[in-house]
């Protein structure tokens, strides 16, 4: 079976690529190598595998990239919140516009699957419960003066009493809060719009936080861990938002490579929309200690009390579906995978210019200061 991975000399494309070849399959990479994820000069690990590098815009390189092709496992975009945030013309192109070329000549090549790597920002703020109205409800986009004033969580809207965050699973209807948010489930409607007029099989994958050796250190834009691990490293002050109390569920690339792997010509996956998520979360304050932790150094932690609009306040996957289509839950813990993570990090060290992201956020308006009590330690 020849196989086509768009954005596959990215972090998941490479781990998806060498799994994908190990068991035998023809494997074609497709990126546009872009220097904010690889850097100026970046390292390529093609080896056994056909490339075409390339804009998946470009419709010319994409139909002699579908040329035999199966199966097509779709996961170029441009990632990130913050950025996305300003730069919309750019993740509506590469992400909206991107993917709809993208089915476009998968249907005309006559490709037989295509998986469409989407993302849990789709579910914005997810749902919740008050335990004080025993009400369930969809989590409300948080307002600025509420995140101001220093109010992170999410409240009832019968009492207003605080409520507890619920697992986001595939029947939540999506109400993304940030600009990449939008641009993912604009490829999710895409694909099933063109599955059902074209009937092109589609599977779609939403990944929560997924981390592990090879995500990108050039790039400041995503990755919480990439910018903790810098700080901390450097000995300098690992600065947290909000309360630090915001909740991430963090999947391991191997996990995910897994549940991409089990689609591949499976029917029992056409149609389907799974979350690949542990179902377990960890918090930033939490995430920021654990590095120093691995690092073996003195703990330097400061709760600013800054906030990213756009940012939601807690998400945690609702694996169920994702076992029983695929008989596959991600397993390998984040006390397991961070020391991975750093260890990778330790020998691949690159420079990032985690200070101009900030400044981009500072300069639109998007990184504000609250005013609850910022702590540090």
């Amino acid at each position: 079976m020849r196989i086509l991975i768009t954005g596959g000399a990215g972090f998941i494309g490479t781990h998806l690529a060498r799994r994908l070849k190990q068991e035998g399959y023809s494997v074609v990479l497709f990126d546009n190598l872009s220097p904010q994820v690889h850097g100026d000069a970046p390292k390529r690990d093609d080896s056994g595998f056909e490339t075409i590098w390339a804009d998946v815009r470009d419709t010319d390189a994409l139909a002699r990239a579908l040329a035999g092709v199966s199966v097509v496992y779709h996961l170029a975009a441009e990632t990130g919140v913050g950025q996305s945030q300003y730069e919309v013309g750019r993740y509506v192109s590469v992400n909206t516009y991107g993917t709809a070329v993208l089915l476009e000549a998968a249907a005309a090549a006559r490709v037989r699957h295509v998986v469409i790597a989407s993302s849990r920002a789709v579910y914005g703020e997810g749902r919740y419960r008050c335990a004080a109205c025993e009400i369930v409800f969809g989590g409300l986009g948080r307002r600025v003066p509420e995140l101001e004033a220093g109010v992170w969580d999410q409240r009832c809207p019968r009492c207003a009493h605080e409520a507890e965050p619920l697992p986001m699973g595939e029947y939540i209807p999506p109400a993304p809060t940030s600009v990449y948010g939008v641009t993912k489930w604009q490829q999710e409607q895409l694909a099933r719009a063109v599955s059902e007029a074209l009937g092109l099989p589609i599977t779609i994958l939403r990944f929560f936080n997924v981390y592990g050796p090879g995500q990108s250190l050039h790039n400041p834009y995503v990755g919480v861990l990439g910018v903790f691990f810098r700080r901390a490293l450097n000995d300098e002050t690992v600065e947290v938002f909000e309360d630090g109390q915001m909740r991430r569920d963090f999947v391991y690339v191997a996990d995910v490579v897994e549940a991409i792997r089990l689609c591949t010509g499976n029917e029992r996956s056409f149609g389907q929309t799974l979350n690949v998520g542990t179902g377990a979360s960890v918090t930033l304050l939490e995430i920021a200690y654990a590095m120093f932790e691995v690092l073996g150094r003195e703990p330097r932690v400061a709760v600013s009390g800054r906030y990213r609009i756009g940012d939601v306040r807690h998400a945690s996957s609702d694996p169920e579906r994702l076992e029983k289509v695929l008989g596959f839950r991600p397993m390998i813990l984040f006390a397991h995978g961070l020391p991975e993570y750093v260890a990778w990090a330790l020998e691949n060290q690159a420079e990032a210019s985690d200070g101009t992201a900030e400044q981009q956020l500072v300069a639109h308006g998007l990184l504000r200061q609250g005013t609850g009590r910022s702590t540090t330690s």
